[in-house]
């Protein structure tokens, strides 16, 4: 969408490297209208351009971008006053707001290769070709930068729970905060679902009770949570790592939201509820169970945050409820199930746990069984993706509808087909090209920009294609 209204800005012509860089002056202009320019013209990296008080906001400049500007300002105001109250280290610092489609880039400070054009309290200018646009930290000449993609949210509360996410980010590994992302395979099993999906609703009942409905909801989310991990071991370490990771930002960013916006700890219950209908758990569960976990441990074990290095969010909570499994766990947890609706949650889950089975025949068909274009591993794979759409294919990896991954080899956008990541994220396969000669390379849903040094030779699998560097001369 917005992609389409800046084709429209220039006529509905692809973007090249001139476009690009002139539309970041277009967004420099606008801003420096902001500040009270009247007429800028800029004639040092394009053509002369002209822009005239009034005219670009209105025809040029999207409200997306006013809105990213306004958010950079909010953000910097909050953390300056609340920036260091959960984690005693500040959430002030680099961030920069990217539009994946132009690379246009707003930051709140001088970026570290100097390209940057300053406005007022804002930097604007071309995001780096070796860095794929994402909502995550990234090492920029050795700072540690927060990246956001643009559109931000209109909605006040979601903007500033976003960016103290990815600030939360930045300052993560120097917390000793950081844990593996690995999606949760059992978590895309028909049971893991069930006891997942109650879990999420005994959390939302203890997010809006207080008292002692408030205390039941919190134990049996986390008697819901025990039963689960009895029925798959091993997964209480994989959730906690992913809790760790994702969980523990996202409620930095909730908490934050919900302090600046003076909304109640309702919204956050509706955002549990909600996500309860999500298709895909494996990787995107932490987002809901890390606030919900975090704003329960707030209300009932003051000072936790200063032990969540060493121990995981579940283990606090149900320590400081004095939740232990009963001697006949199951019988208990299905009396309380009953209690949130098992027999309805368990009924749709076996529906669901059909189709799930004819999909990933799909896609073994697809990646496994049909010929393919394998990249070869990566000492270092950046992807972005939608957490909230990852599926677990053991022992083949996750499968991706959508995303971009770019490494030595180049970039690869997949906009549909999806593609298959092997389990250390550190290659990638998806559907044959429709012509391994033609440049940029393409295939099913897929655009492969492959870097110089590098080209696509037949495999051993019939019909098959690799990704491989090419022979020095």
């Amino acid at each position: 969408m917005v992609q389409q209204r800046f084709l429209d800005a220039i006529g509905g012509k692809k973007w090249t490297k001139y476009d690009r860089m002139s539309y970041v002056m277009k967004l420099l202009g606008w801003v420096l209208l902001q500040a009270g320019w009247q007429t800028l013209v800029i004639g040092s990296l394009v053509p002369p351009l002209t822009i005239v008080a009034g005219r670009l906001a209105a025809a040029e400049v999207s409200a997306e971008t006013r809105i990213a500007v306004q958010g950079l300002g909010e953000f910097s105001r909050v953390c300056e006053h609340d920036g260091t109250l959960l984690w005693h280290k500040s959430l002030c610092g680099p961030m920069v707001l990217v539009d994946s489609s132009t690379r246009a880039a707003i930051a709140n400070r001088p970026d570290p290769d100097n390209r940057f054009r300053k406005s007022g309290d804002i930097f604007v200018g071309e995001f780096p070709e070796q860095f794929t646009p994402s909502n995550t930290a990234i090492q920029w000449k050795g700072q540690e930068w927060a990246t956001v993609i643009l559109p931000l949210p209109v909605d006040p509360f979601r903007r500033l729970a976003l960016l103290a996410h990815e600030s939360f980010h930045r300052i993560q590994p120097g917390l000793r905060l950081g844990a593996s992302d690995a999606p949760n395979a059992h978590l895309d099993t028909e049971a893991g679902r069930v006891w997942l999906r109650l879990e999420l609703r005994a959390l939302t009942r203890a997010l809006r009770s207080e008292g002692t409905a408030g205390r039941q909801g919190a134990a049996d989310a986390m008697l819901f949570r025990i039963y689960r991990h009895r029925l798959f071991p091993g997964s209480e370490v994989m959730e906690a790592a992913l809790e760790k990771q994702e969980g523990l930002a996202e409620y930095t960013g909730v908490f934050i939201a919900l302090r600046e916006t003076g909304e109640s700890i309702g919204r956050e219950a509706r955002i549990v509820e909600a996500f309860e209908d999500s298709d895909a758990f494996a990787r995107s569960f932490a987002y809901a169970t890390g606030p919900a976990l975090g704003l329960l441990l707030d209300r009932y074990a003051a000072g936790w945050r200063e032990r969540a290095a060493a121990t995981s969010l579940d283990s606090m909570l149900a320590s400081v409820l004095n939740v232990k499994p009963p001697e006949d766990l199951q019988r208990e947890v299905r009396m309380r199930a009953g209690l949130y609706g098992y027999a309805a949650v368990a009924a749709a889950e076996r529906e669901r746990e059909e189709r799930h089975k004819a999909f990933l025949a799909e896609l073994t068909s697809k990646f496994v069984d049909g010929p393919t274009l394998d990249f070869p591993p990566a000492a270092e794979m950046s992807r972005n993706f939608d957490p909230g759409t990852l599926v677990p294919f053991p022992p083949h990896g996750t499968y991706y509808p959508t995303g971009t991954f770019a490494a030595s080899w180049g970039k690869l956008q997949v906009q549909s087909g999806g593609a298959l990541v092997a389990s250390d994220n550190r290659s990638v396969r998806v559907s044959v090209p429709a012509d391994p000669e033609a440049r940029p390379i393409r295939g099913d849903g897929w655009v492969l920009q492959i870097a110089p040094g590098w080209t696509i030779r037949t495999s051993g699998r019939p019909g098959s294609f690799s990704v491989i560097p090419l022979e020095p001369k």
